[in-house]
């Protein structure tokens, strides 16, 4: 059991998952008091006395990526300056992760320069960031660590839908979820290959798909415009699946993607971005992880 010298603290959009994660682990919870002055510039507040206690923080950073960055780092301000013995954020959605090179001439190596903004944090807990080319958080930041909800994903499955399926990886860079998800479900996985011509012009190929199973479930980490997805359920359609699911860790669902995908599926999200998909609890992950810190 971990001591009431827990004080967990989030915004709105993350109270569900901060809420039972704080039942969890007996600490104390509160929603964060945010504020606009006149200029636009955020003035936050918190109720509680943080001194001498590990605050730990729970943000999505997903929808309002800019402003929301700027309130987390006040928040563990807050928490720093009032005399918090350690402040822990749970980045449920860690934003800017994807640029982690610089594909051009001149472009900006996002992940490299936004994870330095977050130092007045002691540590930073991250659910399933985007490591494609970079492997080890490490790299960008010591104080940066992560945590996957794999197992949660394929008890889910395992729970909700029979043995007669196929797993499908949109593409490459899915695959450090649809595979150690289809190991613990003693399946193959079916992962496709993509060619990206822009962040709304995607072409998915044929190549390495079979005939397919009646139902299939396609697994993907960050679902965005769902382009990826959509090409890649119509091909699923197109060798015989009958009935498609979707399965998102991190539903953005930018612009139409919503009616891109389920024009072809059932859409599944975790809750790591809150929305009426967010049908896949990530809360016993975070309680796990804080347990073995926190001890």
């Amino acid at each position: 059991m971990i001591k009431k010298s827990v004080l967990i603290l989030s915004f709105e959009d993350t109270k569900p998952i901060a809420q039972r994660v704080s039942r969890k682990l007996k600490g104390k919870y509160e929603t964060v008091a945010s504020e606009k002055f006149p200029d636009g510039e955020f003035n936050l507040s918190i109720k509680s006395n943080p001194k001498g206690k590990t605050v730990v923080i729970i943000s999505s950073m997903a929808l309002n990526p800019n402003q929301d960055m700027i309130k987390t780092i006040l928040l563990g301000g807050i928490a720093k300056d009032f005399g918090a013995k350690k402040v822990i954020l749970v980045a449920t959605y860690f934003p800017y992760m994807r640029q982690d090179t610089h594909f051009y001439n001149f472009d900006s190596f996002s992940s490299r320069y936004i994870t330095k903004l977050f130092n007045v944090f002691d540590k930073i807990i991250t659910l399933d960031p985007h490591l494609h080319r970079i492997k080890n958080l490490k790299i960008l930041s010591d104080k940066l660590s992560h945590i996957t909800v794999n197992k949660i994903v394929a008890d889910y499955i395992k729970k909700k839908f029979k043995d007669n399926f196929t797993l499908v990886g949109p593409d490459g860079e899915s695959s450090q979820w649809n595979e150690p998800v289809a190991k613990m479900l003693g399946k193959e996985v079916v992962v496709l290959k993509k060619q990206r011509f822009s962040s709304f012009k995607i072409k998915v190929h044929e190549e390495g798909i079979h005939k397919l199973e009646k139902h299939v479930i396609l697994i993907d980490d960050i679902i965005s415009t769902g382009r990826t997805l959509s090409g890649a359920l119509a091909l699923a359609r197109k060798q015989g699946a009958r009935k498609l699911y979707c399965i998102g860790i991190h539903g953005l669902l930018v612009g139409n993607a919503v009616e891109l995908i389920t024009k072809h599926a059932k859409l599944i999200t975790t809750n790591t971005i809150p929305t009426k998909f967010s049908k896949i609890d990530v809360s016993p992950a975070i309680v796990e992880e804080l347990k073995r810190i926190l001890k």
